[in-house]
């Protein structure tokens, strides 16, 4: 199968897939309809309801961790103690909380209380600087792992091992219609602090809870908490779908522990990032693992050609959203894959922009930003979001086109969308893992290829040439690069300013 073709229809893709239990379903819809259109708070709190009906009393979700299994009524009884402690202080709704933990029964304990209590949650990873981001956020308070002003300390399995002397004083109001303050992943700008309402996280849980068959599942966990993909698409779908929660310590870093972890748990779900697929391939145990599972999705950046292939062997989906967009886009079918295959529009509406940039509303669409010193910048819910991200359509099908960020000019005034082109060139050479466009000096341009070694035939400078079109007389050099020296990111994209420094300093020196 040639990963370029628009996904097939057939086989794994045209099996209807088993729906999460209709209670959830039924629970999330309700949720979603207390809350307003306008984003704005009411004396409503969907979330009681959720976790009342799918934590107390019930053995199912659990999470695992270091072999310590911590079943719902453990969860339950943590976040009460959690929720008393919040009133003790004197925390109100949308008050502002970070939260800085590493994923595990303690995290899942105070997301629980913090959502019952209606706070504005900032969650964090755990070596963050805390005071720094309380300061930025206004919080009043932050949950760590180490003692500080203003701060919690977790145990690990039973509420608060400590808490604050006071809360910090705030200078900005309360934000009671934010439910999260999430950072963007700055990959491809600087990063900023998204404000996002129960409505826009509930509406995403429930377009996309029905397709992600967790029903008796055990998820693989591997992403990071922190992260929207993580928090909304991972975490909150398994607990209110009542799966098992096996968390790797190591969060994907070691493939072979990944796959062996899975193996011992009888794992049936798993969503990661292309690298860390990628890296599970490589392994003797990861391939196998993959094809056994029954579902999870694929995300936070494009899949190239020959990880495509791969992946049309299982069950995992194809995944596309935003922090804006909390994180819910498109979604593809189990099984159903192409180069850069982002799937079809889930409980949003999308077009295409004239320069083929993708937009999108709906009930997803982020209620604003948050501005240090300024406080809450608030967006009308009504309203077209772009993304920043060039896509092709086909049908009802999208595909990634390259970022409108990584555009340069040359010295002669030309403008190159890098992005488009190496789309392109993605395109017509299959075996492909990645490419790269840039400038060596301003006046040329030069593309550097990560190639398949199992591929067949490396495309020729010619070929190349023949891609670029009229900007092909301006190619200075075709470098082919190794998978293990293509620099990335965490979510697997290209670095694209380590690449081009280190291309410019072996290749192109004066």
């Amino acid at each position: 199968m040639q990963a370029t073709a628009p996904p097939s229809r057939s086989g794994s893709a045209a099996r209807p897939s088993p729906a999460a239990p209709t209670g959830v379903v039924a629970d999330l819809q309700a949720a979603l309809a207390q809350c307003p259109a306008d984003g704005m708070a009411t004396d409503e709190n969907p979330w009681q309801e959720l976790f009342y009906e799918h934590l107390r009393d019930e053995g199912l979700p659990a999470f695992v961790k270091n072999d310590a299994v911590t079943p719902a009524g453990s969860l339950w009884t943590g976040a009460r103690r959690w929720t008393e402690s919040f009133r003790e202080a004197s925390l109100q709704a949308g008050d502002r909380l970070v939260v800085s933990l590493p994923p595990s029964t303690a995290f899942i304990q105070v997301l629980i209380a913090a959502l019952w209590e209606g706070l504005t949650i900032a969650v964090v990873p755990p070596d963050e600087d805390i005071n720094g981001v309380g300061s930025a956020l206004d919080a009043r308070g932050a949950i760590a792992s180490e003692p500080g002003s203003y701060r919690w300390t977790a145990n690990p399995y039973a509420g608060p091992a400590s808490g604050p002397d006071a809360l910090r004083p705030a200078e900005t109001p309360p934000t009671p219609d934010v439910r999260f303050l999430l950072r963007t992943s700055g990959t491809t700008q600087l990063a900023r602090w998204i404000a996002l309402s129960d409505r826009n996280v509930l509406s995403v849980l429930a377009s996309h809870l029905p397709h992600l068959t967790l029903r008796r599942a055990r998820v693989l966990s591997v992403l990071p908490w922190s992260h929207v993909f993580g928090l909304v698409l991972d975490l909150l779908p398994a607990l209110l779908a009542g799966a098992e929660i096996i968390r790797d310590p190591d969060g994907g870093r070691d493939p072979a522990s990944l796959a062996s972890l899975g193996e011992a748990w009888g794992a049936t779900h798993l969503s990661a990032v292309p690298l860390t697929i990628q890296r599970l391939l490589d392994t003797d145990q990861g391939p196998a693992l993959l094809r056994r599972l029954h579902g999870g999705i694929v995300g936070g950046a494009p899949v190239s050609g020959p990880l495509a292939d791969r992946l049309a062997e299982t069950q995992l989906r194809a995944g596309y959203g935003q922090t804006e967009a909390a994180p819910g886009i498109a979604l593809g079918a189990p099984g159903e894959w192409a180069a850069h295959y982002l799937g079809r529009p889930l409980g949003c509406q999308v077009r295409v922009a004239e320069d083929g940039e993708l937009l999108f509303e709906g009930p997803n669409a982020h209620v604003g930003v948050w501005r240090r010193h300024e406080g809450l910048e608030r967006r009308a819910p009504a309203r077209t979001v772009r993304t920043g991200d060039l896509v092709r359509r086909e049908g009802e099908d999208f595909f990634f086109e390259g970022r409108k960020d990584t555009a340069f000019k040359l010295s002669n005034g030309r403008f190159v969308q890098a992005g488009t082109w190496e789309a392109r060139l993605k395109s017509e050479f299959p075996g492909l893992h990645d490419a790269l466009l840039f400038t060596p000096a301003g006046t040329d341009i030069a593309v550097a290829l990560c190639v398949d070694p199992s591929a067949s035939k490396e495309p020729s400078e010619a070929a190349i040439r023949d891609v670029l079109g009229r900007l092909g007389h301006r190619l200075a050099g075709c470098i082919q690069v190794a998978p293990q020296n293509w620099s990335q990111g965490n979510k697997g994209t290209v670095d694209r300013d380590e690449m081009t420094r280190r291309l410019r300093a072996s290749h192109f020196r004066d």
